[in-house]
């Protein structure tokens, strides 16, 4: 591939660089020069384990559908991330694997990198559904295996309370996968359990037993015990004061959109798998009022924790570094020499292109 070189301040594992980058798809060389000057700023591009769709589009829909979220979410500044199912009946959950294994076959330039898949159930609480459709299933461990066979899924979120001999993260083990806690309503000491054998959490507070000085459950358990935990920063499932506290007690935690189909759309009626939902300015609901994951982009996200104080170390660490430390990926998440030419451009403190596989290109302006 051919090779090009920019100059800029650029945020590496030891802080900022000034200087230029030499890169072909991938970084070939950093190197100092303090004639960087007014060069535009570059973070490492956001990693996104948290992804239902996007641009009108819900990747339970098929290959085409899931091809449209990754063009979407490149629009607005996501470098990779994992299509992410709702509960669904098991050929349901079938379908959406093969469309997975397809697409991360034949990838598309200008699409944001598709890492695998993230399994959102079935194995969860029939009591703690929030907006997930009402195909809850018993844990099945047979079934659960074929799917890890396939070779694409990264991360499964279940509820601890339907795994009392802790096989899911046993499982998960054997093939690499990342075990995550949700929609669950376990106690503060059945999360604890399964925390102790590697388990994460999946959207921190939002549809799981809450926070109690006595009687709590999942949510107080990942913030006195959880390494790792993601949380929806669109200032609407998690208020500042519960991300501080979060950010406080959890040296993972780290950033997720929970997008839908209506991410990127104007307001009206979508699709969340088997599910009606309506985007209604910067919220998505159920008929009934209840938040149906987000219309988020990570472009907003990172508007959002600027607006909460965070600087741009502490933003690309959510966003970028510890979600890929969480997947063990060594060249996303960083700017570093073998790693991927995947960054977001920032100039006036304000993000405004997306760089993958070396190749820049615009985010639009209204996320």
């Amino acid at each position: 591939m051919s090779q090009h070189t920019a100059h800029g301040h650029w945020l590496t594992d030891e802080g900022w660089l000034e200087g230029r980058c030499l890169f072909s798809d991938t970084v070939l060389e950093l190197h100092e020069d303090s004639h960087a000057g007014s060069a535009p700023r570059f973070i490492p591009a956001p990693v996104d384990l948290h992804v239902h769709g996007g641009g009108g589009a819900d990747v339970m829909q098929g290959e085409k559908a899931l091809r449209t979220v990754l063009k979407a979410h490149a629009r607005h500044g996501t470098g990779a991330l994992l299509a992410t199912s709702v509960t669904a009946p098991f050929s349901a959950i079938d379908q959406f694997l093969d469309s997975v294994v397809r697409v991360m076959k034949t990838p598309e330039s200008g699409s944001t990198h598709l890492l695998g898949a993230h399994l959102e159930g079935p194995f969860i609480s029939p009591d703690k559904l929030g907006a997930q459709p009402d195909y809850p299933a018993p844990l099945d461990l047979a079934v659960l295996e074929s799917w890890f066979k396939r070779g694409v899924v990264k991360i499964i979120t279940y509820a601890p309370e339907i795994d009392e001999q802790q096989q899911v993260p046993e499982l998960c083990k054997r093939y690499g996968v990342q075990a995550q806690m949700g929609h669950t309503l376990c106690s503060w000491a059945q999360a604890r359990d399964a925390m102790a054998n590697g388990v994460g959490v999946t959207h921190l507070y939002n549809a799981m037993s809450g926070v109690a000085h006595r009687g709590g459950g999942a949510a107080v358990a990942a913030l006195a015990f959880a390494d790792f935990a993601e949380v929806i920063t669109d200032g609407i499932h998690v208020d500042e004061a519960a991300f501080m506290a979060a950010r406080r007690a959890i040296s993972g935690l780290y950033s997720v959109t929970d997008a839908t189909a209506a991410t990127g759309m104007p307001d009206g009626t979508y699709q969340l798998g088997s599910l009606q939902v309506k985007k209604c300015g910067d919220r998505v609901l159920l008929p009934d009022g209840t938040l149906a994951g987000s219309c988020l982009t990570q472009q907003r996200s990172i508007q959002v924790l600027q607006q909460w104080g965070l600087d741009w170390q502490a933003i690309a660490k959510l966003c970028s570094t510890v979600p890929s430390n969480w997947m063990s990926l060594s060249n996303y998440g960083v700017i570093r020499v073998g790693a991927k030419a995947n960054w977001i451009e920032i100039e006036d403190q304000q993000p405004v292109a997306l760089w993958l596989d070396g190749e820049r290109q615009l985010l639009e302006q209204h996320a």
